[in-house]
């Protein structure tokens, strides 16, 4: 059967039906949930060798040896500071959720992204800044456009690891060995290592390509 087809006949599904997740040839999904009301559409037709690991229950946290395995550093490089391990981390390690604070609606977030802007500008202005990041680097969309995490401040504090003090790399390329994974109702972002990581190296995950839009010459 065609894909559309099958968009069509999903649609009118009973309103009795509360949640399903449907997987398609090639990689492709359907997913809805009605405590959200969102439809998920994933039409990626990349061939993954290893499947994703599932979002883990929201009040999961990652071990103590996890933790104890990265240390946050300045990378002597235009990425600023950034998380390395210090340990070997093992294929699929859970890293924990991104975490920040709950915004809901967009025009709610415009307002907090223009107040940080001004504060950060003023504060550039008196000399007192540094590399913390740019207004809105540290948002990440939960649905699609109306919920979002804003992890700016918890990026701000460096002595603790953090998923949202994770750098941004290419996911085509070897540096790319973190992946984030949503939760499947929607309410968070989990994060965990897509495969070995060598003691040493820097975390690192795809920021996506909506991230880079407008300021593709900024991309590091």
């Amino acid at each position: 059967f065609s894909l559309p087809f099958t968009f069509i006949c999903l649609i009118l599904l009973p309103l009795e039906v509360l949640a399903f997740e449907l997987n398609l040839p090639g990689g492709k999904s359907l997913s809805y949930s009605s405590k959200t009301g969102v439809l998920r559409i994933n039409l990626s037709s990349k061939n993954k060798e290893k499947p994703t690991p599932p979002a883990p229950s929201l009040d999961t946290r990652p071990n103590e040896h996890t933790m104890q395995s990265i240390a946050i550093r300045d990378t002597g490089t235009e990425r600023g500071y950034g998380a390395f391990a210090t340990n070997p981390l093992e294929e699929t390690t859970f890293l924990g959720w991104y975490e920040g604070t709950l915004v809901k609606g967009r025009e709610k977030l415009d307002v907090r992204i223009r107040e940080r802007k001004r504060q950060l500008d003023n504060a550039q202005n008196q000399g007192i800044g540094d590399s913390g990041g740019g207004a809105n680097d540290y948002v990440l969309s939960l649905d699609g456009g109306v919920t979002f995490i804003d992890g700016y401040d918890r990026a701000q504090d460096r002595s603790r690891f953090s998923p949202a003090l994770l750098n941004h790399e290419d996911s085509d390329k070897e540096g790319c060995n973190c992946v984030r994974v949503l939760e499947k109702e929607g309410r968070g972002v989990a994060f965990f290592t897509q495969r070995l990581v060598a003691e040493g190296e820097e975390l690192r995950f795809d920021y996506g390509q909506n991230f880079w839009k407008g300021r593709e010459d900024q991309k590091l």
